[in-house]
């Protein structure tokens, strides 16, 4: 496949994706409008109910649908990680930007701390964090955030570093724009790209953490529908009511697999070697 043919399947496939994620965040925010049922009407009656036409994915055990619940459960999981990953995204650029550009002391304390929290697994120390604050959906966000933030602290001061050396850089000092002026006019535009595409890539993994989260306990409380605690409420019967499982498991596998299809694209898309076909052989 030739370069401009291949970078035209890059292109159909990133169109083809970004529909998809668009769904899913439609989806999320008119959830309401969607569910066929109240998510949160129990009718005891109709308790642990298989599939069927009349409830396509089952109902739980307090006799509430399953399908409704999941598209309910889409708004806290979907917006919970886009807040998520915008705020990770924006704290480590300006904390990178800055150690990148002045070096110096306040570069080695911040990557010490950066250094400290990349020590440890995410995801245990967002359970230390997440006890700490108390559980809930606001809490789970507030401690991935803290300790998720590293990696684009990292990213955006290598990239602030080989930036600034460049010769656009010295002619834009020389016309007398302000530090604030060079980071956000030339810095960041020229970082952007790479930054965005560790973001896109980043929400599968923190869908899956957040998840995790509510499913350990330390996120989303019953009866709030979200997928993580949907999950956590089901293990108990997953051979009776497998549907329980499988509803919100599946929902959470098919987002973080758009997302992450997403992100490769996205990076193929932006990559020079790709849109140049690669490498000749």
């Amino acid at each position: 496949m030739n370069g401009a043919k291949r970078t035209g399947w890059v292109k159909k496939k990133l169109i083809f994706f970004t529909i998809l994620a668009g769904v899913l965040i439609l989806t999320a925010i008119f959830a309401k409008k969607l569910c066929p049922y109240d998510p949160d009407a129990q009718n005891l009656l109709m308790a642990q109910k298989a599939p069927s036409l009349e409830h396509p994915l089952g109902t739980d055990r307090y006799g509430r649908d399953m399908l409704s619940r999941v598209i309910a459960g889409s708004t806290v999981s979907i917006f919970s990680t886009l807040v998520l990953v915008a705020a990770i995204t924006v704290i480590g650029t300006v904390i990178g930007m800055i150690c990148g550009w002045h070096g110096g002391r306040v570069d080695s304390i911040l990557m010490r701390v950066t250094d400290l929290f990349l020590a440890f697994p995410s995801l245990i120390f967002a359970m230390a964090v997440a006890g700490v604050l108390g559980g809930g959906t606001k809490n789970a966000v507030l401690a991935l955030g803290a300790v998720s933030w590293p990696k684009f602290a990292r990213l955006s001061r290598s990239l602030t570093m080989a930036q600034k050396e460049e010769p656009y850089m010295k002619a834009a000092r020389l016309s007398g724009c302000t530090v604030p002026q060079l980071l956000a006019r030339h810095i960041l535009p020229n970082i952007a790209g790479p930054i965005l595409v560790t973001a896109v890539l980043d929400m599968g993994t923190m869908m899956m953490e957040l998840a995790g989260l509510s499913f350990l306990g330390f996120g989303a409380k019953p009866p709030a529908a979200e997928w993580g605690s949907m999950l956590n409420d089901g293990r108990a019967l997953l051979q009776i009511a497998p549907w329980m499982v499988l509803a919100p498991g599946g929902a959470v596998f098919v987002t973080v697999m758009v997302f992450n299809l997403w992100g490769d694209t996205l990076r193929d898309y932006m990559n020079p070697k790709e849109k140049s076909g690669g490498k000749k052989g």
